[in-house]
């Protein structure tokens, strides 16, 4: 679950404000608009700086036959466009938490939990909007009993079901060696979920200074994250102009500029998806290979 909550809203706001941008392509706008879950589902995917130039030029490519050669092509990019804003947010808070932390031992960091448990209540109303529910965050009650234990049978399920995926096939050679390669690539469930029920039924007001408070970790009055609400809530704020509030948003708190930096990435993937620019400029863009993150 480690920044979890954190990745799909950034995901979520960065698609708000590109469907009500003229900035982004159709192409992306449809994928955003159709497929937002497959996008979330990339928002908590690693690696995806390695693969989206790439894949971006070939569903380019792909795009103007897509249906019958490709009737998942628009769910492919959907989730190219979630790895997108997935980097936005790791870019992003991955050096707060460091700078808040720095000589923290725990993962996530205590900072990543206070991040994603206030954006639990302020974006998804404490489970009360999709995708998450109310109990998300609970810690086991008298009134669900047996929580933890459905809990980890559904861990165990969900490693057995990862392992069906792969094509294992035994070395007839090294039978141990291979039982070891397996073991090393296994799915690790290292988040405790009774840190996240914590923090959100009790939080630390130490904390809660420490890891929102003093670095400003979200600030209502931005005009993009204004913005952003009023587009989940369905009434948009007329008065915010998107570039004047992206370009505000580089000074701003730090949710602020996660997603102008996830609207960036989406807008330069757009020219380019469009060719209007070139691949060298994509990456530098998107800022493709930089440390950071």
């Amino acid at each position: 679950m480690s920044e979890n909550i954190t990745h799909t809203a950034v995901t979520d706001d960065c698609a708000r404000l590109a469907l009500d941008s003229p900035a982004i392509c159709e192409a992306f706008k449809l994928c955003l608009r159709e497929h937002l879950e497959i996008a979330r589902l990339a928002g908590v995917t690693r690696a995806g700086d390695r693969f989206t130039t790439e894949l971006l030029k070939k569903f380019r490519r792909e795009w103007p036959a897509r249906g019958p050669v490709d009737p998942l092509l628009s769910q492919k990019l959907a989730f190219v466009l979630g790895w997108l804003c997935h980097r936005a947010a790791d870019r992003q808070m991955k050096p707060v938490f460091l700078a808040a932390e720095p000589d923290s031992e725990e993962f996530p960091t205590d900072c990543s939990v206070y991040h994603d448990v206030f954006l639990f209540r302020e974006v998804y109303a404490s489970g009360r909007r999709e995708p998450y529910s109310p109990a998300s965050l609970e810690g086991e009650t008298e009134s669900a009993p047996g929580v933890k234990e459905v809990e980890e049978a559904l861990r165990a399920l969900w490693q057995r079901a990862l392992i069906a995926l792969h094509t294992f096939i035994p070395d007839q050679e090294d039978a141990e060696g291979w039982m070891e390669r397996l073991f090393e690539t296994r799915q690790r469930f290292y988040v405790d979920l009774r840190r996240y029920a914590e923090a959100f039924a009790d939080p630390d007001p130490e904390k809660v200074q420490r890891f929102i408070v003093e670095v400003n970790f979200y600030d209502r009055r931005d005009p993009l994250i204004r913005l952003a609400r009023s587009l989940q809530h369905g009434k948009r704020e007329e008065s915010i102009r998107l570039e004047a509030a992206l370009s505000a948003a580089a000074s701003q708190s730090q949710y602020a500029q996660a997603l102008r930096r996830g609207c960036l990435y989406l807008a330069a993937a757009s020219e380019f998806f469009e060719r209007r620019v070139e691949e060298a400029e994509l990456r530098e863009r998107l800022d493709s290979g930089k440390p950071g993150g």
